[in-house]
This record gives C-alpha cells, structure tokens and sequence, in this order.
C-alpha cells in the first residue's frame, strides 16, 4: 500500500520527537510508541532502562496490545458494568471537549457519552453525576428530549439514574428531570425551573462618558438590545414572551420525566429544594446516599440481567 503524501515527513518528524533528544514520559508509555512504529522507524530492537532488550518479536506483540486497548477505548468511566458521565459546572453548547474542563461541561460531550453507553454492550446501566447550577438554553432540551425517548422507550432500554452531588438547579436539573431515578443528600439542591435574560443599558454611562452610537436600521426592530439604548416597551414585551416560552418548554420537559402536571411545576416558581423538600415536592426521587444509590442501581441491573 502506497503511504500517504507526507508520510515520509511525519515519521521524520517523531522520529526527531523520540530519538536522542530529552523524554517526559513514562517509560512504558514510550516503549509502547517505539513498538508501535518499529517496522516504520526501522528499529529492531529497543534497550530497556532495567538493561533487559525488547527483541522485534516483543514489540510487535506489544504494539498488538496497544492496538487492542486503543480499539475497546470507551469515551466515559465504567465501574460494574454501569456508565458514569459527569455533569460538572456550567453547561454549554457545542464546546468540543467530552470531558469537564475549566469549570465547564458540554451538552455534546454528554450527548456522546450517552449515546456510545447506550451503543456499548458491556454498558447495563448509566449513572449521571451531577454536580451543576445550570447554563446555557441552547443545546439543553435537545439533549433531554434525547435521554428522555430512551426512558420511555419500549424494550431494549438501559437504566439512567441521576445522583445529585450536590447541586441540579435549572440546565442540570432539566437533564436530571428526565433520567428514570434522582436520588440526593439531605444538602444536594434541586429545582430553579426557570429562564431569565439579563439586558444592561449602557447608555447612560456613555453619555458621561460623551460616546453617542449612532444606529441605522433597515427594519424597525432592528438592533433593540445592543445596550447602547433603553429597551422600549414594544422590545420588553418581546423578550418577556421569549423568556415565558422557554420557562414553559422546561415545564413541559420536567412534567414529561417527572410525571407530575406542567401546573404544578410552574406552581414551583423556579424556586430551588434541598433534600426532603425536593423529595417532597417530587423533583427528586428520595434522599439517599449515593454509595446507597449506586448499590441499589447494581441490584436493579443485577436482577435484570
């Protein structure tokens, strides 16, 4: 088979990044690339820091291993034979990455956990670790609705359990709303079934300041919120209604998973619930432990199986 253009220049390349120039590695970790590419690289054999030899017959078994490992990778944590996927921090759309980071997670990082767990054969059960005040509208529903059609599916469906640790308010909770179990501490939070805008008028301080932005429309509601002017009445209206409607999709949602009226969520008021309140209210299940939790989860799969 004929490489690739730029093949050559790319095993030069890491060949200049391996050989003969300064390591912080792991040492297993780097018998493991060298065994990777020993016919590529030409090497025949490898000499170990412990003064053994890694003959060609070794690292070709090796990188077999490699391979091996690589091919059964799963993109989330699993501990008997149940899925964790994290739901950390602030939640936000389209941000790239399948794991929390720097304070945030994304709704496709979580969308494509849950998909390859429900793909994954060895998966019986997914766990949702929530620990979240909420986030962004986008991407949310979309996710929930996703989890919320396997719950209610017929046949062939896995367990979702939801475990507050310590917080599922708003965004979080909506993702928590449509899992089969919610279980918290007496101290976790859930609820705040709400939406909100904020819009900040800068305009008076940058006639203080002598800054005037002058706007040219095409389309009168062009332009009403870039907070260089106050918000007229016709604008405060409209936003107002934007954020209604959100508030009652999540309604819908939360009544959807939690089988309770969209009354009655509303009736809430966003208001947020700590432990027996929010069992109370039936936004969590029961207040319970999570070692406690995640054994009853075991037992659940366990008798299913």
């Amino acid at each position: 088979m004929k490489p690739p253009s730029g093949h050559k220049k790319t095993l030069t390349r890491l060949s200049q990044e391996v050989f003969n120039t300064p390591l912080m590695i792991e040492p297993a970790k780097a018998e493991v690339i060298v065994a990777a590419l020993y016919d590529r690289l030409n090497v025949s054999a490898l000499e170990r820091l412990d003064g053994t030899t890694l003959e060609a017959k070794e690292m070709l078994a090796l990188a077999g291993d490699a391979r091996r490992s690589y091919e059964n990778w799963k993109p989330f944590h699993m501990d008997d034979e149940i899925a964790v996927i994290p739901v950390d921090g602030t939640l936000v759309h389209k941000y790239g990455h399948l794991d929390p980071y720097s304070g945030m997670t994304g709704y496709d990082g979580i969308a494509r956990k849950f998909r390859a767990a429900m793909r994954d054969e060895d998966v019986k059960a997914i766990w949702l670790d929530i620990d979240s005040p909420g986030g962004s509208t986008s991407g949310c529903f979309e996710l929930c609705y996703e989890i919320l059609k396997n719950s209610q599916s017929e046949g062939g469906k896995k367990p979702v359990w939801a475990y507050v640790d310590e917080q599922a308010c708003s965004a979080a909770y909506a993702i928590a709303s449509v899992c089969d179990k919610i279980y918290a501490p007496r101290t976790g939070m859930a609820g705040s079934i709400g939406c909100y805008l904020i819009y900040t008028d800068w305009s008076k301080r940058m006639d203080a300041e002598g800054l005037k932005t002058t706007i040219i429309r095409a389309g009168e509601r062009k332009a009403r919120i870039t907070g260089t002017e106050p918000l007229d009445k016709e604008e405060v209206v409209s936003l107002q209604a934007w954020v209604d409607d959100t508030r009652r999709q999540f309604a819908e949602l939360v009544a959807a998973g939690r089988d309770m009226t969209v009354e009655a969520v509303l009736a809430t008021e966003a208001r947020w619930y700590t432990g027996y309140d929010a069992a109370e209210m039936g936004l969590i299940d029961s207040v319970m432990g999570q070692d406690e939790a995640w054994d009853r989860l075991k037992s659940q799969i366990g008798q299913d199986a």
